[in-house]
């Protein structure tokens, strides 16, 4: 053998171990999008449920049916319990858009979330926040909510 043959079979070798390596590079990049896409649900449904679970005790719960029957009624105590609640849940769901934006949301979940905030949206209490707090949001997370059809927000 010649060492012209001998160079020739290691440029193939080397070219292929290459390839190779970039085929299993591209692997472990698509797994670890995935795991992101992943983290990311996660932490948005977590900042979600907490967000919601500011109402899960009696009088918060009270002050939330208030404010959706009549939010004017409410003391400046419970408006700031409100304001302060619904800015929790519209903070996750502006994170939700902007991972949505950036493909790191999956589309099953958040046509769910879009549809859970568009009722909620519609609510007294909510929707009144909004209205007062939206110059706080991203230009166009703002323009989104407010292109969102209104649905009819129920507790029964």
């Amino acid at each position: 053998m010649n060492w012209e043959a001998i160079g020739a079979v290691g440029e193939i070798l080397g070219a292929t171990a290459v390839v190779i390596s970039l085929v299993y590079l591209a692997a472990q990049i698509r797994v670890q999008n995935r795991e992101a896409r992943l983290a990311a649900m996660h932490d948005i449904w977590e900042s979600y449920r907490g967000a919601i679970s500011s109402v899960g005790n009696l009088e918060n719960a009270e002050v939330f049916v208030k404010a959706n029957e009549d939010y004017d009624s409410l003391s400046e105590a419970e408006r700031l319990m409100t304001i302060s609640a619904s800015q929790r849940v519209l903070r996750v769901f502006e994170e939700a858009y902007h991972q949505h934006r950036e493909g790191r949301l999956d589309g099953y979940i958040w046509d769910v979330m879009v549809k859970q905030y568009a009722a909620l949206l519609s609510s007294g209490s909510i929707g009144r926040v909004w209205e007062l707090r939206k110059d706080f949001y991203s230009p166009d997370f703002r323009a989104f909510v407010e292109g969102l059809p209104r649905t009819q927000f129920r507790l029964r």
